[in-house]
């Protein structure tokens, strides 16, 4: 279970989980928040955790001018998707 300061890995995309090589796309940092309800999006209103982030990677590539230094905030792992999945993003590094 995922909890306030664990640090964590978020992935942007689903069917990708690469963390190495083009496909790496995700970011790194730690659980500020926890079942932090925000707006509708794909997922609808649901719980997510709010991850204070310090590290990024796209298309392989450390970057560090995008998400940075802010908050995002990916749904609790668990979290009905619509296709009848679970979401399962976030993994603790």
């Amino acid at each position: 279970m995922i909890q306030v300061g664990d640090r964590v890995r978020s992935f942007d995309f689903a069917h990708a989980r690469d963390i190495l090589g083009e496909r790496a796309c995700y970011v790194e940092g730690h659980v500020v928040e926890a079942d932090h309800v925000m707006r509708e999006s794909t997922y609808g209103a649901c719980p997510r955790y709010g991850i204070l982030v310090d590290r990024e990677v796209f298309g392989g590539e450390e970057v560090s001018n995008r998400r940075v230094g802010h908050h995002v905030y990916p749904p609790v792992n668990g979290t009905p998707k619509s296709l009848g999945d679970v979401t399962d993003f976030v993994e603790l590094v």
